[in-house]
Order: structure tokens, then sequence, then C-alpha cells
């Protein structure tokens, strides 16, 4: 009976390796252009944040967003779509419908941060949770899924720890780290992903560098460098900046 099982068991493994070793090798040299979808968080009524006087947070998230896909418009096999690119409502289920449709290689949601007393201050970088299977299907199925999303997650952390250190550049000592937690847009998405706290609206300080157009083109660059940093595995994409 144990020898049956071993060699059920056994098999099972080699036939999850045998599936995921293509794969693997697939995520590495799939296309010779990359898709970045970049999510400006909230848009319409849903305004999020209020920063000052008329702008919000759905406000910010969008120019920042713009700045990103035009910074990375000039590298030729990068290319950059926007879930939005007016200020207009898009619930949660159809951004992660949208991310899934268009095939995109890389998500980044851009958020403001709130809250926790208005002494907080800073950016910090949300990745998805990682949780077992309990779906009751067979042993090899549970697996290949925990291990593609393992996959997934540990390409989300690194992207994660990249944008960490270029933030760094443009706000010193205002490195909040890394967070796991469950985030509705980053749930079921099966690319690296991430979630940018950019800073604090409640913060005056970091309230009056959010709403700088100049500051939004550093973050936005940051951003950008991040992404050419992640993807440089592939030298068609690198840029001579």
């Amino acid at each position: 009976m144990m020898n049956k099982l071993f060699f059920k068991t056994t098999f099972s493994v080699l036939l999850v390796l045998l599936l995921v070793l293509p794969l693997s090798s697939k995520a590495e040299n799939r296309h010779d252009q990359y898709l970045i979808m970049v999510d400006p968080a909230h848009g319409g009524q849903d305004k999020g944040v209020k920063l000052s006087g008329k702008l919000y947070e759905k406000d910010v998230t969008l120019a920042i967003a713009g700045l990103i896909k035009d910074d990375l418009g000039r590298s030729k096999n990068v290319k950059v779509r926007l879930t939005r690119s007016v200020d207009r409502d898009i619930s949660i289920p159809d951004r992660v419908k949208m991310i899934k449709k268009s095939g995109a290689d890389m998500f980044i949601s851009l958020h403001v941060n709130a809250g926790f007393g208005k002494n907080s201050s800073g950016f910090e970088v949300y990745f998805p949770g990682f949780k077992l299977s309990s779906t009751g299907k067979s042993a090899s199925q549970e697996i290949l899924k925990d291990m593609i999303k393992t996959e997934y997650i540990n390409d989300s952390v690194r992207f994660a720890k990249i944008i960490l250190r270029n933030m760094g550049k443009i706000f010193p000592r205002k490195d909040r780290g890394l967070r796991s937690a469950p985030v509705p847009v980053l749930d079921g998405v099966d690319i690296p992903a991430v979630v940018l706290e950019t800073g604090f609206g409640t913060n005056i300080k970091d309230k009056k560098q959010l709403t700088d157009r100049t500051t939004q083109k550093s973050i936005a660059g940051a951003v950008a460098k991040s992404i050419r940093e992640y993807f440089d595995r592939s030298p068609q994409i690198r840029q001579n900046d």
C-alpha cells in the first residue's frame, strides 16, 4: 500500500514539474514587447483621499500614471496601458477583468495613503499574499496551482523591492517597507502585480509633495525605472537615458 502511494505521489510531482518547467522557459522568452498595465486608483464618484481644494487622490494617481506612460513610451519594447485615462468610474471587478483580458506582463496600481494619524508619512508597496489552495482538486493540480502562484508572488516581491529602492532615492528615510495584505484589485491576478502607496494625503508634507508636478514626475520616473530594471534580463527593452 505504501509503495503504491509513494509511486502515485512521486508520479504526480514529476508530472507537475514537467508542466511547470516549460511555463518558466516560456515566461523568460515569451515575446519581444512587454505590456504594462498601470492602474490610477479611484476615479469618477470614487474620489479617494482629499488633498487640497478640489484635488483628490483620483487626480494625483491619474497624473502620475500618465507620466509613467510618457516615460516608458520612449522604450521601444515596452507598452503601457492605463485602466483609465480620464476621470471616470471603474469598479474593482472591472479593473481585474481588464488586467486579465489585456494579457499584460505586469500590473501596478497607484494610490495615496491615509490614516494612522497626521504624523504618518512615506511610501509603501503591497504585493498579493499567498494562501494554500483547498478546492478539492487532485494533489497534482493543487501542487501545480500553488507552484505557479508562488512564482508570481516571488516576481511581485522582486519588483516591489526594486520600486522601494528607487522611491527611496526621491524620499530618503520615508520607506515604510514591503507589505502583504488582501488587496481586491490584486485578487486572482496571475502576473507580477503590486500596489504602490505613494505617500499620505493626511500628512502636510506628503500632501504638498504629491500635489507638486515636479515630484509627480520624479515618482513616475522611479516607477518607470523600476519596470525597466525588472525586465532588464531582456536586452531589447534597455534604454539609453
